[in-house]
Parts: structure tokens; C-alpha cells; sequence
């Protein structure tokens, strides 16, 4: 059979889950396709390839569209539809409204193998784990325990048919899952829906991630390398000891990955710089720890995080920090006290984001219950992380402050006394324009391209 896989559109990291999905396709000999709505019209995709299976990977941005464009080629095509996802798995009450053959909900390497085990043999797969169809919703099946057993993930499949693959930076990934559940993340969702399911973080071999990390050097441009998991490195165990010291010797690519606060130490930054980190995110989140703690159940024990960031910094690591602006609760003082806390510890480069409450999570009930936001107009999308907030606690006065803090909090910890004062001074009585817009993005660009991100762009 042909498969034709279709996204909303392509950023500057490859869909990993694609990547899976199609190496189950081509282990029962099925050739697959890759269709970018943004890009072209499904239409055309499914004219030119005339595939068997379309199978849609969802989020939230651009789902409405995907469907629009999945109904309009259903009109003079004939295929079995199959979709995916975030945004399916936190809202699988909506199959009835989007006119495919069948969601799947979670995980969905062995799902998707035993859907296409039923179309290749003309079966019903109405009873198939994971999937829900006009007939049945189905449970999710127990996790996958040990990822080496997936097969080698079809990175061909998206790097070889995009502009990703002239790209310097890649993504890979080490394991699946977060050990924390904080009210903005669809983490706490997945958590309970596989409740009992088995354990929710798992990790790759060591030898299995260096081994795809050679596949894609071998064939793509690989100039630095980010791990996208929601937290690379827990602690410093036998794992990551045992990784820092093969991917240095077979690898040896510089690398940005995630970290928290409160698990950092000298023996992990030890091991990290040994493997060749280059850069680190971590989030503060709030600055206040009530909102931290009580709002967005981040769930951090207290550390002193300027103390943190110099530790850091000292091993030679830069450090990318993020902060959430406009958290419900917060006060103008605590979004304030960020840009003291990065001028204090010397962060590489300070991020930040606007709280938007994402439906389906804790703090979007939250918001709800005590009326911040309207659900018939609030846009859970991630475009709203760097526009003013929306939330209805907030004065506009309070609005224009923080996104101003968004605009340039970045650029007034590196000004030296009295400029910092004089800039806090000025960001809380001007408004925010296009001159503070080209400012952050000028200042991002090139934090992101040599400290955060080692890009030798040609």
C-alpha cells in the first residue's frame, strides 16, 4: 500500500513521531509520502500519489485546517484515513465532527501496525487498542517498555523531502515522557490516561541513540545537534555516564538539552560538559514560588537559581532561561524580578513566553473556573506565547508592561548600571512598538545562532 503522512507544517525540527510511523510502514513493505499543508494542497498529494492510507498527525495550530483540506479531498478521492496526535488524543470526543475513518489515540507505533495488519488482510479494525472508528473507542494498549524495540526510526521520510536537510541543527531524541506533571502541560493528560499502563518515562539505549545520530550525519548536514526531550538529563547515573563518554569519541558534535533547576548538580554538569553540551534550556517558569508551586504545579524544590545559572556558567555551559509572563496570580513586581535575575547571574540568554492556558491542561480549567478566559473566544495556540496576554486578571496597563518585559527583558539584563534602570524606567511607561519588536528579534537571532544554538550558517 501507499501512505501518504500529512503535518500542518514543518519547523526547524522534524516530526520524530513520522519518522516512526513510517518505519512500521516500510518493515510490512508499504512505501510512504510526506504532504506540508503549508506548503502544498492535499488535493495535489493525493492526485499525484494516490495513496491507500492518508494519515494525519495533528496539533492543535492548523487543525481546522487539516480537517477543511482532509473533507475537500475525500470529495474525488478514495482512501482510509487515519489521524493522530496531540490534539486527537486530548480531544478524541470530537471523531464524529471530523469525517475520518478512525483516530489514534497515544502512543502509536503498535496501533498503527496492527491497523494496516487489518487493511492488509480486508479485516475490521474496529477492535485494534488506541483506535477509535464509528463503531468503538478503544483502550489504550500498555506503553511501549522497551524503546530499542521499535524499529530505526525513517528519518528519510521528512529530513530527505524538506529543506531540513540543508539545515545545521538537528533534533533527536533520547526517551519518551516527563517525570512531572505542571498544570500547562498536556504531560498531566498523558499521565493519566495511561494510568497502569505501564511506566510513563522511558529511555533509549545509549548505543541506540548514537547509532541514529550517525545514521543522520552520515546523509544530512549535522552541525549541532538539540535532544528534544522534556528533560534529558534527570541526574547523573550510569546512562549519562555512559553516554558522555561514546558520544564524545563517536559524535562530538556540540549539543543544547533540557534540564530543571532543582536536579542540576556538579556531577551532571561534569558529565554533560565531558560529552560536549554547549548549551542548556531550563525554565523558572514564575519567579514567584506560590504561582511556581500552587498555579502552574511546577513542582520545583527551592534552589538558589542565580547561584544555579553561575554553576553553570562555570563549567562552560551557556544557559538559555525561560520565564512565563502573566501567569494567573502573578504580579507585575514578580515578571519585573526576572530581568534582575538574569543581570545578577549572567544567564547567556533570557526567554520568555506569555501564559497561555492550552485547552485540555489544568490551568486552562483553572482559567475557566475563575473566569480569566471565555471559551468561545480563548485560541489555545502557541502563537499567543509571544503576543500580550489575554487573560482578563490583567489591567492593559499590566498587558503592555509584560510584553514589553517579553520585548526587551532579554536585552536590559546585559545593559550595564544605570542603562538596566533607566530601560525597567522606560519599559513601563512606553508602550510596545515596532522598534522593541526589531530589537527582540535582532537580539534573538543572533543568541540563538552563537550562544544557544552553534550555527555556522552559510
Amino acid at each position: 500500500m501507499k501512505i501518504l503522512f500529512v503535518i500542518y507544517q514543518l519547523d526547524f525540527a522534524d516530526h520524530i513521531s513520522l519518522s516512526f510511523l513510517s518505519a512500521v510502514a516500510k518493515e510490512r513493505g508499504h512505501s510512504t509520502h510526506l504532504c506540508v499543508l503549508t506548503e502544498v494542497h492535499l488535493e495535489e498529494s493525493v492526485k499525484a500519489y494516490k495513496p491507500d492510507v492518508v494519515a494525519y498527525s495533528t496539533n492543535i495550530y492548523g487543525f481546522d485546517e487539516m480537517v477543511a483540506s482532509h473533507k475537500e479531498a475525500k470529495k474525488s478521492h478514495d482512501f482510509v484515513s487515519i489521524m493522530g496526535g496531540p490534539h486527537v488524543t486530548v480531544f478524541p470526543e470530537i471523531f464524529s465532527e471530523v469525517d475520518v475513518d478512525a483516530f489514534c489515540i497515544g502512543e502509536g507505533e503498535l496501533a498503527f501496525r496492527d491497523f494496516l495488519e487489518c487493511l492488509e488482510q480486508d479485516i475490521s479494525y474496529d477492535s485494534v487498542p488506541n483506535l477509535i472508528t464509528v463503531n468503538s473507542a478503544n483502550p489504550v494498549r500498555p506503553l511501549i517498555n522497551n524503546l530499542d524495540d521499535l524499529p530505526f526510526p525513517d528519518r528519510d521520510l521528512v529530513l530527505g523531502n524538506s529543506f531540513l536537510k540543508d539545515t545545521p541543527k538537528k533534533t533527536f531524541y533520547a526517551s519518551r515522557g516527563c517525570p512531572y506533571s505542571c498544570n500547562y502541560c498536556c504531560n498531566s493528560y498523558y499521565r493519566s490516561l495511561y494510568r497502569g499502563k505501564g511506566k510513563y518515562v522511558r529511555r533509549f539505549s545509549v548505543e541506540r541513540v548514537i547509532r541514529e545520530i550517525e545514521h543522520v550525519k552520515s546523509r544530512y548536514r549535522t552541525d549541532f545537534i538539540k535532544f528534544g526531550d522534556d528533560l534529558f538529563a534527570p541526574k547523573a547515573d550510569e546512562w549519562l555516564e555512559e553516554f558522555s563518554d561514546i558520544y564524545s569519541k563517536r559524535v562530538g558534535i556540540p549539543f543544547n538539552c533540557y534540564l530543571r533547576f532543582d536536579t542540576v548538580d556538579e556531577k551532571l554538569l561534569f558529565l554533560l560538559k565531558k560529552a560536549g553540551c554547549y548549551s542548556v534550556h531550563l525554565s523558572v517558569d514564575s519567579t514567584s514560588e506560590n504561582v511556581r508551586g500552587k498555579i502552574l504545579n511546577r513542582k520545583m524544590k527551592k534552589v538558589d537559581i542565580v547561584r544555579r545559572i553561575k554553576t553553570i556558567n562555570d563549567f562552560g555551559i551557556n544557559t538559555w532561561v525561560n520565564y512565563m509572563l502573566a501567569a494567573p496570580e502573578s504580579t507585575l513586581e514578580d515578571d519585573l524580578l526576572s530581568i534582575s535575575i538574569n543581570k545578577k547571574s549572567k544567564v547567556t540568554y533570557a526567554s520568555y513566553s506569555t501564559t497561555v492556558p492550552m485547552k485540555g491542561t489544568v490551568l486552562y480549567d483553572y482559567c475557566i473556573q475563575h473566569n480569566l478566559i471565555d471559551a468561545s473566544t480563548h485560541k489555545s495556540d502557541m502563537e499567543g506565547c509571544s503576543q500580550p496576554t489575554t487573560l482578563k486578571c490583567f489591567s492593559e496597563k499590566e498587558k503592555n508592561v509584560r510584553y514589553n518585559i517579553y520585548l526587551l527583558g532579554a536585552i536590559i539584563a546585559k545593559l550595564p548600571f544605570p542603562l538596566d534602570k533607566l530601560a525597567i524606567w522606560m519599559i513601563q511607561i512606553i508602550p510596545p512598538n515596532k522598534l522593541f519588536v526589531k530589537l527582540r528579534q535582532a537580539f534573538y537571532q543572533y543568541s540563538i545562532e552563537n550562544r544557544i544554538f552553534k550555527l555556522h550558517l552559510r
